[in-house]
């Protein structure tokens, strides 16, 4: 393969295949760009050197060394197609992972960012738009949900944007959210009839972690969740700063167990 746009594709369509990234790493080391190079394969091995023996803390003591080196030099380059969306922390094995964007600026630039990079996690920041044609702010949470882009993300966060039952009901039409792995919505304003709506949604049978705390979610919004068939691979639940009774919380306990936060 000779063409980067071909091991790019790749990267993203296979985000979780270190494979792929090395041999680009020796692409590029063959076509001028040693230091790009070196700084996939050392975010690669770092991520597949855990604490452990002395010597592996020697070898991350090493790896950290070199990526804050790199980063110094090269960091504002690598980062430039994302910029303001993307800092240094939002790199993964080599890669942009992360980007904390509004709704509408995502969904104007995302088709671009995933051809550059594995993107999996966004951190929206807001859905509610200001207008400069008609003078008011315009909800953008319906052309976010409808979008075939999130059927990529694997991380989708949105804390505190003011969401409601109706919005997630536009969520729950969503096709394709067999990536998705940890939806964060806290404090938000979903009620109980949110909790419903996330409770009979099959897109989530994949999901990992769910954070809903402070969502004004009361005793039948937890049975909706206790009882959801479809959240049978939750390994995290954040539900606290809701007004469950310690009975429903019983129950959500027997279900969930560990996983209850």
């Amino acid at each position: 393969m000779s063409d980067e746009s071909a091991f790019l594709r790749l990267i993203c369509e296979q985000p979780d295949d270190d494979t792929v990234r090395l041999v680009y790493a020796d692409w590029l080391e063959e076509h001028g760009q040693a230091a790009r190079a070196s700084y996939i394969r050392g975010e690669v091995e770092l991520a597949n050197t855990p604490p452990g023996t002395d010597a592996d803390e020697r070898r991350r003591a090493v790896l950290f060394a070199r990526r804050a080196e790199l980063l110094k030099a090269h960091g504002a380059q690598w980062l430039e197609p994302f910029i303001p969306f993307a800092r240094k922390e939002s790199f993964a094995r080599g890669f942009v992972q992360t980007v904390e964007v509004p709704a509408n600026l995502f969904l104007q630039h995302a088709e671009r960012w995933f051809a550059l990079t594995p993107l999996t996690r966004v951190k929206f920041t807001t859905c509610r738009i200001w207008d400069q044609v008609s003078g008011a702010y315009a909800w953008w949470t319906e052309p976010l949900f409808k979008s075939p882009l999130l059927s990529r993300l694997e991380r989708i966060d949105m804390e505190g944007l003011e969401l409601t039952a109706r919005d997630l009901k536009l969520l729950g039409e969503h096709p394709d959210l067999s990536r998705l792995r940890e939806l964060f919505l806290a404090d938000n304003e979903i009620g109980s009839e949110g909790a419903v709506v996330l409770a009979n949604m099959p897109q989530l049978r994949a999901l990992e972690s769910l954070d809903v705390r402070g969502n004004r979610i009361t005793d039948r919004g937890a049975r909706a969740l206790a009882q959801s068939e479809h959240l049978g691979k939750l390994k995290e639940l954040r539900i606290t700063k809701n007004s469950i009774r310690d009975r429903n919380w019983a129950v959500l306990e027997e279900r969930f167990g560990n996983a209850l936060s």
